[in-house]
């Protein structure tokens, strides 16, 4: 195995024996404190070990290897992978952008626009043919009353 590998199965099997002595922690188990007097005796036993003691060194190494870092050749400067991948993804919205609002149907900030004008001439033509179809009214309301008052006079 690599040491990327073995570090990998090192790591899960440590969290794995952190997760039970946990457990067992919270249970307040007697199994917990045999186990934490045997892992006060690994620990320092451990910590004395050569390999242990610069296991730092070696996991930075190997980070180094999974960076999603890459130099940026304008700036100098490290962009991340997924900075990159935004970006293209925005550049390419942008270029398709179009495409996309016909294929999906969508209403831009335009059509919206448009649409309200729309809606507010139809209201002020609604409000002007309100006010003038009252007007009618009003007027045919006085000749119904006209006509009933002079048939009410032939009538008497």
């Amino acid at each position: 195995m690599e040491a990327a590998t073995t570090l990998a199965v090192i790591i899960l099997i440590v969290a794995i024996l952190i997760l039970i002595y946990y457990y067992l922690q919270a249970t307040n188990n007697p199994v917990y404190r045999d186990i934490h007097e045997h892992a006060e005796g690994f620990t320092a036993r451990v910590s004395q070990e050569e390999y242990i003691a610069n296991i730092s060194d070696k996991v930075n190494d190997i980070s180094g290897k999974f960076k999603d870092r890459v130099q940026d050749e304008d700036d100098e400067e490290h962009v991340s992978k997924t900075d990159l991948m935004s970006k293209k993804i925005s550049q390419f919205i942008d270029e398709q952008s179009e495409q996309v609002i016909n294929d999906w149907d969508l209403a831009t900030n335009k059509d919206i626009d448009s649409l309200l004008e729309k809606y507010e001439l139809i209201e002020n033509d609604l409000n002007e043919y309100k006010e003038s179809n009252d007007k009618r009214v009003d007027s045919l309301e006085e000749r119904v009353n006209k006509i009933n008052e002079e048939l009410k006079q032939l009538n008497d």
